[in-house]
């Protein structure tokens, strides 16, 4: 592509890369844009910097070895994150107003954080932002909150300091080999195909998201078009295309069942559903009940064994961190059994119950004499009977990536201690991916020793709360009592890739997030509320969340910052939905 060929902006792009690398007149294998369509100078002042110091051979080598690889976007934005650490170093010494250049990038990358809607943030590559976060939060001179050892290792591996081209390649290949399980070889796939990575479940969930998956504020790195192309080829251009074919219905009920599991419906059933729920705000989208059961119809594939070995990993890292720790969850669990038993204790009416004596009940006594039955007594059962039922619903959504053990950790702790005080509880995730609410029953009310189920839970896709609701609702229909409690652990942040339809009010569809997302979601709690169904929420999210939250569930919402206020927190709010429901 020649110079001339370039935009005004992209020029601008092009002699920052020039005028870094101290070279002029070549053209530059990438170009730094923002959303707005102008240049990112430091980022483009890195890409100079990189001509500059390991040369066009190195880069064009290292980018090409995994060029057309279903993973090219995610390995392309890491590796310009190792690069960029490595000529920094180099760099620095000469140059030192650098530094406050590097500093001006990291500040303006959280401010756009705040600026772009959260469905366009949370659409970036989740593994991709997580590092790009770490990295820029370091560089103000904060923690960068990496959680596992897996994200720490990674994040390590690419901070490469002051290293020779040749070094930096062969850290990239290794680093590459061990956290993505890229092993050289280029693996391409069929339109609508999705690959997951070998080591982490994060990978999985931004791949199967149906949006663009580049950062559109920091680094839309576009690649120099292939010979007789015109243009830069950029990666949300050619993942707009992959959109419009995403809409086969057919396809996509296929990959939902492939990845989550048979629906618990039978097809008609599950069709009536939908008709009479995904309606209004959600009309155009789509329910499905699943147990996390593989469908016998439906012949397994490759991607979706390598899902259920992903899953399978998440479970176990859920139950791992679960045994690390499990002197504080036990603590929990026996602190917050003992709140909610105390309680039932004084507000639940003992139950009269058959026995052998007591006070005669005269609706029993002919079946002495009849059957000779001896028990024609009544006398009250010490045990307290709750007389309502308790539905846990987690939130699945990609939002939750970062905390899967502890959100597993806290639901299998929640559900014990209910099912320790006799209170039938089932537990269920949630997420969106495609048009699709997807409802994973992690455990039934029935399930004996099924709490520990709850650890398969995962993170992945989006969240459209407000259907989710309705959901819960239809499920709620079997509850073995007549009253229901539906607690949530939530972090207020309803988002989805489908947008609200327009109607009379709102002649303009509107993007699923924000305050639009809030409010649908504060519609269905009050309807559930005037349906009889009690609503709370144990809320561990963001501060900035916090008013979200509040407008959503009101006054029946605990807030928690740590695991070790669980007990407390839940357990104030299970008593207070415990004396409602004895009224």
């Amino acid at each position: 592509m020649g110079v001339q060929t370039y935009s005004a902006q992209q020029r601008r792009a092009v002699n920052l890369i020039w005028a870094a690398a101290g070279e002029y007149g070549f053209e530059p294998k990438f170009l730094a844009m923002k959303t707005d369509g102008t240049p990112d100078f430091y980022m483009n002042f890195v890409i100079g910097l990189v001509y500059k110091w390991f040369g066009r051979d190195m880069l064009e080598r290292l980018f090409d070895s995994w060029l057309g690889d279903v993973r090219q976007a995610v390995m392309d934005d890491l590796a310009w994150l190792a690069l960029e650490s490595a000529v920094y170093q180099k760099e620095l010494p000469g140059r030192p107003a650098l530094e406050e250049l590097r500093q001006d990038h990291a500040r303006e990358f959280f401010a756009m954080e705040y600026q772009t809607s959260r469905q366009e943030w949370m659409a970036r590559n989740q593994l991709v932002y997580s590092m790009q976060a770490a990295r820029w939060k370091n560089v103000l001179g904060k923690p960068d909150r990496l959680v596992t050892p897996w994200d720490k290792g990674l994040y390590r591996a690419l901070c490469c300091g002051d290293v020779s081209g040749e070094e930096l390649e062969q850290a990239l290949r290794a680093c590459f080999r061990k956290y993505l399980g890229f092993d050289g070889k280029v693996r391409t796939k069929a339109e609508l195909r999705l690959h997951f990575d070998n080591r982490r479940w994060i990978a999985f969930m931004t791949k199967m998201a149906p949006t663009e998956l580049v950062r559109t504020d920091d680094l839309a790195i576009g690649r120099a078009a292939h010979a007789g192309q015109a243009g830069l080829v950029r990666a949300a251009d050619a993942l707009r295309s992959m959109l419009r074919s995403n809409e086969r219905a057919e396809a996509d009920r296929a990959y939902i069942q492939r990845c989550f599991g048979r629906s618990m419906y039978a097809p008609k059933q599950l069709s009536a559903i939908e008709q009479q729920r995904c309606t209004g705000n959600h009309l155009g989208c789509r329910l499905w009940f699943t147990r996390g059961d593989p469908a016998a119809d439906v012949p397994p594939s490759s991607d979706s064994q390598q899902l259920y070995e992903q899953a399978a990993e998440q479970a176990r890292l859920n139950r791992a961190a679960y045994a690390e720790n499990s002197e504080l969850y036990e603590s929990a669990l026996l602190r917050l059994t003992e709140q909610i038993r105390n309680c039932m204790l004084v507000h639940q009416q003992p139950e009269a119950v058959t026995a052998r004596q007591g006070w005669v009940d005269g609706a029993r006594v002919w079946r002495e004499p009849v059957l000779g039955d001896d028990r024609v007594f009544l006398r009250q059962d010490q045990e307290p009977k709750p007389g309502f039922s308790v539905d846990l619903l987690l939130d699945g959504s990609a939002s939750r990536l970062h905390c899967q053990e502890t959100i597993a950790a806290q639901g299998y702790i929640l559900a014990k201690s209910l099912l320790n005080c006799g209170i039938p509880v089932r537990v269920t995730s949630f997420c969106s991916l495609r048009g699709y609410t997807v409802l994973r029953v992690l455990k039934e009310y029935g399930d004996k020793q099924g709490e520990r189920r709850i650890f398969d839970y995962f993170a992945a896709g989006w969240n459209r709360d407000g259907l989710a609701l309705r959901g819960m609702e239809e499920l709620m229909q079997s509850a073995p009592a007549e009253k229901h409690l539906l607690l949530i652990l939530t972090d207020a942040n309803p988002d989805d890739s489908h947008r609200i339809p327009p109607n009379g009010k709102n002649p303009i569809s509107r993007e699923y997030d924000g305050k639009a997302g809030v409010e649908d979601t504060a519609d269905e709690v009050r309807d559930l509320r005037r349906r009889g169904i009690r609503v709370a929420a144990i809320f561990m999210g963001e501060q900035d969340s916090v008013p979200a939250a509040d407008r959503i569930y009101g006054k029946d919402l605990a807030r928690i910052r740590r695991m070790d206020q669980l007990a407390q927190a839940a357990g104030r709010l299970i008593q207070d939905q415990i004396r409602e429901l004895a009224n």
